[in-house]
């Protein structure tokens, strides 16, 4: 499972962000060029020290990048209180796909 964020040139301080999730490595982040296929390589976000970081602190590391230009400096280690529900949701799905009969083919 993944999300992207991105957000364009025109409403950041000069230069386009996109921002990635991954369930494995948690939030990264790459400024975009005058296109978003122009791109530095995406890097993880320090400042969020977890996979499912409160949605709080990603919206105030994002505000900061877009805003700023930079990242922060400092720390964002909370996590989610969802995290346990969603990791065990994720764990049941996975199960489920894998039984005799479940989605997984492969």
């Amino acid at each position: 499972m993944y999300m992207v964020l991105v957000w364009d040139i025109s409403r950041t301080a000069g230069t386009g962000l996109h921002f990635n999730w991954e369930e494995d490595t948690g939030w990264s982040d790459a400024l975009l060029g005058v296109s978003p296929s122009i791109a530095t390589p995406t890097q993880p976000l320090t400042a969020l020290h977890r996979v499912f970081a409160a949605p709080d602190d990603v919206a105030e590391v994002a505000e900061h990048l877009v805003r700023n230009g930079r990242r922060p400096s400092g720390e964002f280690g909370a996590e989610w209180e969802q995290a346990a529900h969603v990791r065990a949701t994720i764990d049941r799905f996975r199960a489920t796909v894998s039984e005799p009969g479940g989605l997984w083919t492969g």
